[in-house]
């Protein structure tokens, strides 16, 4: 009752682009599972690195454009724009049929309209949220994207299981961003003081990195985004090739831990002493990869599970509202696409590198210690007292 109470002081679009935000995710998480599919076409690990991430080359510099971008033109046409273009790249994932130039193709169309969708999302939601709550914004308009991550997993895996073709997963994410595409037509536009605010800034973006604080929120952005990138990219495989268990239970566990934190401890988190809650969280992300050389039993999926929750529920809203905080007001939205540039940026790294690295010494379990490991220098660089200092 606490949370909804408090929900209800949001202004009305935000709840639109909530609702716009989980039929998009739910769609996108489908694709969680298309390592699985490529697998199957007979691709390695390394090409699965590649293509899984070859993308987000895209998001990084589509990112920091549409930071720019968005100052200067219609918000909720722009996300719009994201949304139809989505829908054409998951339509042409029907098509793919085999490892030939389709693949990249579709995989690049894929993440120009995600670029435009997750960083417009999240604008919005930053623009119309007072400064003070928007820890608390993001981390519950967060919760709709991160369900899906559970949600969509285990939907495929059924359907999977059940002998359906790749493409009935595909033929799902095509009607759900058609969804959310709907919905944009019924939003009311932004408040024009919110525009006018940010359009007093239009110069370059690479200047927010001049402040130290800064640059180290972005160097741990960018590692916690590497982490994530590995689970994500690496884990179904993993978990299928070296256990006899089911991956999806990581999913909806590590979910609803995300979904309990969001939901009960964002007010608590907007309060804390960040520097100690951040370094506890990083180690704890830390200890999780380093738990995967020894999941061979439930008990262990299930602590792994718990883990990564805490990690993902903390650390994602924490690290993107202290970014956005972090800079003039102006400045907000070019800040909330660097954070998405970050994020992506060390999903694409880490999946890149650590995919030859897998192929190479014939181990998952060498990818997940160099992200715990990515994890530790999070936590070291968070510490710094230079991280805190105004400058």
């Amino acid at each position: 009752m606490v949370v909804v109470g408090a929900m209800k002081k949001f202004p009305r679009i935000y709840y639109f682009m909530a609702l716009a935000n989980l039929f998009f995710f739910l769609g996108n998480s489908f694709f969680i599972l298309f390592p699985i599919y490529l697998k199957d076409l007979g691709a390695s690990e390394s090409y699965i690195g590649v293509m899984n991430n070859l993308d987000k080359v895209l998001v990084i510099a589509g990112s920091v454009y549409i930071g720019t971008l968005i100052h200067r033109h219609d918000r909720i046409r722009l996300l719009r724009l994201g949304y139809i273009i989505l829908f054409a790249a998951f339509t042409a994932y029907l098509f793919i049929t085999s490892l030939s130039w389709l693949v990249p193709a579709v995989r690049v169309l894929h993440r120009a309209g995600f670029a435009i969708a997750m960083v417009l999302g999240t604008t919005i939601v930053f623009e119309c949220v007072p400064t003070e709550r928007a820890t608390e914004a993001i981390g519950l308009y967060g919760v709709t994207g991160a369900i899906t991550n559970a949600v969509s997993p285990a939907i495929g895996e059924l359907l999977l299981s059940r002998g359906m073709h790749h493409r009935v997963i595909f033929l799902l994410s095509v009607v759900l961003i058609a969804l959310s595409l709907a919905l944009t037509f019924y939003m009311a536009r932004l408040h024009p003081a919110l525009r006018m605010e940010n359009e007093k800034n239009l110069d370059g973006t690479l200047r927010l990195f001049r402040d130290r604080r800064y640059s180290i929120f972005a160097a741990a952005s960018f590692l916690f985004g590497g982490g994530f990138g590995v689970i994500i990219t690496f884990f179904p495989n993993f978990v299928r090739s070296t256990t006899n268990l089911t991956f999806s239970v990581f999913f909806l566990l590590y979910i609803a831990v995300l979904i309990l934190i969001r939901f009960t401890a964002l007010r608590t988190i907007e309060h804390a002493e960040k520097r100690l809650l951040l370094v506890s969280v990083f180690l704890v992300g830390a200890v999780m990869n380093f738990f995967m050389n020894i999941m061979d039993t439930l008990a262990v999926m299930v602590l792994v599970s718990v883990m990564y929750g805490v990690t993902h529920g903390v650390l994602y809203p924490v690290l993107n509202a202290h970014l956005v905080n972090i800079v003039a007001p102006g400045d907000r939205g070019k800040s909330n696409a660097v954070f998405t540039a970050l994020f992506n940026g060390g999903m694409m790294a880490f999946s890149f590198g650590l995919g030859y690295l897998i192929d190479y010494l014939d181990s998952y379990h060498a990818a997940f210690n160099v992200a715990g490991a990515g994890f530790i220098v999070g936590a070291v660089l968070v510490a710094l007292p230079v991280a805190w200092r105004r400058e």
